[in-house]
């Protein structure tokens, strides 16, 4: 069966790189790019793993995590935050909790993600 991952991040072009790179690579992609329907995509596309930006205008990647976490439905899907945010290694304590797996920087190498997405997912 094929996995499916929900790319959210306002970029569209980081986003539209994501999803072509993921779907040659033999995943199901569904891209968010407005974080105000980040969690109902979540909730209606069920993927097996989210890529997240945490700068996204009007609710910001942690407050997305907040509340997946909420709803037993989304609150163990994992999730792969990619971010320029430049202290984001002052927060991992509290995305760990919030169900992240792996934190990416940008600008990111795509292969490395690409292995990041291989190993979480299996």
């Amino acid at each position: 069966m094929t996995k499916k991952i929900l790319v959210a991040d306002d970029e569209a072009t980081i986003a539209d790189l994501l999803e072509q790179s993921l779907t040659e690579e033999g995943y199901e992609v569904q891209k968010s790019i407005q974080s105000l329907r980040f969690y109902d995509a979540v909730r209606e596309y069920k993927p097996d793993l989210i890529l997240l930006d945490l700068m996204m205008p009007y609710l910001e990647g942690e407050d997305e995590l907040r509340l997946m976490k909420l709803a037993p439905e989304t609150s163990n899907i994992p999730v792969i935050v990619v971010t320029a945010k430049a202290d984001v290694d002052r927060d991992e304590a509290t995305l760990r909790q919030l169900g992240v797996i792996h934190i990416v920087k940008k600008p990111f190498d795509l292969n490395q993600l690409i292995q990041l997405v291989k190993q979480t997912l299996g």
